[in-house]
């Protein structure tokens, strides 16, 4: 099995990890939902979208 690793704020992980935590799962467990999704729908599972002065 693979091991990735992710940079984050420590607000930002700690924020992530109390929701987890609050939904019953493990933040290696949310990953891995995102991901598998992400391949399954050959997408991101959410819109992406620049900041509107990036289109000037």
């Amino acid at each position: 099995m693979a091991v990735v690793s992710v940079r984050m704020d420590d607000e930002t992980k700690k924020r992530f990890d109390e929701f987890c935590s609050s939904v019953g799962i493990s933040i290696s467990a949310a990953v891995n939902m995102f991901v598998k999704m992400t391949v399954r729908e050959n997408r991101l599972p959410f819109d992406v979208k620049g900041h509107p002065s990036e289109h000037h």
